[in-house]
């Protein structure tokens, strides 16, 4: 499955340390990883990509949602980008592709506290066992989210939202070319009349 892991360390020699493992355990199959990053929060709450990797031909999508994810925790204004980190520039606009959710994200930002850094990837894995226990090992806290799961429920939240605002839409314009109407037909109810008074005045 699919999946976007965030493991949050007090140092950045652990969070390193955590990419490598993630190497280790793609090279004996237990895991994919398509992508990941190492960023570090400053102490005047900068988050820094001081590390990117894009693995696997499926690295773009993988890249997307790293990149995506990072850019919603720096924020436009918090967010220091390095040279190695190609598969960030410009990845604000891919958070819609990305699809995190907010709660999602609201607990990694609680979690990675100022002086604090964090691995973040993009991996396919069976189970979560795997990874869980090497990072355990590390000192890590692990947050994941399975990104089908994530796409579909903020696709069906975007159509719902889309089908409502357009259904109040029609209703509104409906009311308004009734009432346009109703407004027509009194002035042409009051002509007619006025036409009549004019004839029964001339004859």
């Amino acid at each position: 499955m699919q999946r976007l892991v965030v493991v949050i360390f007090d140092t950045e020699a652990q969070a390193y340390k955590a990419s490598d493992v993630l190497a280790e355990l793609a090279d004996d199959d237990f895991i994919a990883v398509n992508a990941d990053g190492v960023v570090t929060k400053d102490p005047d709450g900068t988050t820094r990509v001081v590390e990117t990797h894009t693995l696997a031909p499926e690295g773009t999508m993988g890249g997307s949602a790293v990149g995506g994810l990072i850019g919603l925790i720096g924020g436009p204004a918090g967010l220091a980008i390095g040279a190695t980190a190609g598969f960030i520039v410009g990845a604000g606009t891919d958070v819609a592709r990305a699809r995190v959710g907010r709660d999602f994200v609201r607990d990694v930002e609680n979690e990675l506290e100022p002086g604090k850094s964090a691995l973040v990837a993009q991996i396919d894995e069976e189970s979560t066992g795997f990874v869980d226990a090497r990072m355990d090992a590390l000192g890590g806290v692990v947050f994941r989210r399975a990104l089908s799961d994530v796409t579909d429920n903020e696709f069906e939240r975007e159509v719902s939202g889309i089908q409502a605002d357009l259904a109040q839409t029609r209703a509104e314009h409906a009311a308004s070319a009734a009432e346009r109407k109703k407004r027509l037909q009194a002035r042409i109810d009051s002509l007619n009349q006025k036409l009549r008074h004019a004839f029964d005045r001339a004859s």
